[in-house]
């Protein structure tokens, strides 16, 4: 009994003593990321999984490393590596479905947004991204039924009403896009596209005076396409 104690105990010093190795190796990758240096990231983290090579969370970091220098295939194979331990990794799926976006492989990213809402159908920016996918591929429809699912989880989200709005744009809905512009607007009403983009919709709509108020405001918030537009058609 006192041998399998003192070998437990031997045990357990050793896992405390590589947990403690590992937690640096942590520590140090995030300040080397912060400070944008991110080989060094990398291999930090590299020699944090080779002492856990079954944690989700090290390939996790170590993906999100290559993420940050730009390298999104070792990224992607890393995320992979993180969600084979733990395939609810949802931050692991929702990272590698944008990774795929990144490499313009839209489909892909479709694909891993499909999983990630899979497992957690409150996760509202994977709806948005997955409808930025879609717009990609000019699947109008379908982005717009994720924009108007993920604004139902997450109805402040200004930036997701702009772009639902520019959705209905393409689609030649200029109503529902000043609609949706609107809701911007009134969520935060600093945002020079928003306005500028409005007054092309209301110009669409011969709605010339409300566009000529869209475009002054654009430019009063500096955005310099408004002011031609303004001596072009509000003179």
């Amino acid at each position: 009994m006192y041998k399998i104690i003192s070998i437990l105990s031997l045990f357990l010093a050793i896992q405390i003593a590589l947990n403690g190795q590992i937690s640096e190796l942590v520590k140090e990758g995030n300040t080397y990321l912060d400070n944008q240096e991110y080989d060094k990231a990398i291999v930090s983290f590299k020699n944090a999984v080779n002492q856990q090579p079954e944690d989700a969370n090290l390939y996790f970091y170590l993906a999100n490393a290559y993420f940050d220098k730009g390298n999104l295939k070792y990224a992607i194979q890393n995320y992979k590596q993180c969600v084979q331990f733990d395939s609810n990794y949802k931050d692991a799926l929702y990272n590698m479905a944008n990774a795929y976006y990144e490499q313009n492989d839209f489909q892909e990213a479709i694909k891993i947004f499909d999983r990630l809402i899979g497992v957690d159908n409150q996760y509202y920016d994977a709806f948005f991204d997955r409808a930025s996918a879609y717009c990609q591929l000019q699947e109008y429809e379908k982005a717009i039924e994720d924009f108007s699912r993920g604004l139902k989880i997450n109805p402040e989200y200004s930036f997701a009403y702009y772009d639902r709005a520019n959705t209905y744009f393409q689609l030649g809905d200029f109503v529902n896009a000043v609609l949706d512009y609107t809701t911007a607007i009134e969520l935060q009403n600093d945002i020079a596209d928003f306005y500028f983009n409005r007054a092309i919709a209301h110009f669409n709509l011969d709605s010339n005076e409300a566009a000529c108020d869209d475009l002054s405001k654009a430019s009063e918030l500096g955005d310099e396409d408004a002011d031609y537009y303004m001596m072009e058609f509000c003179n």
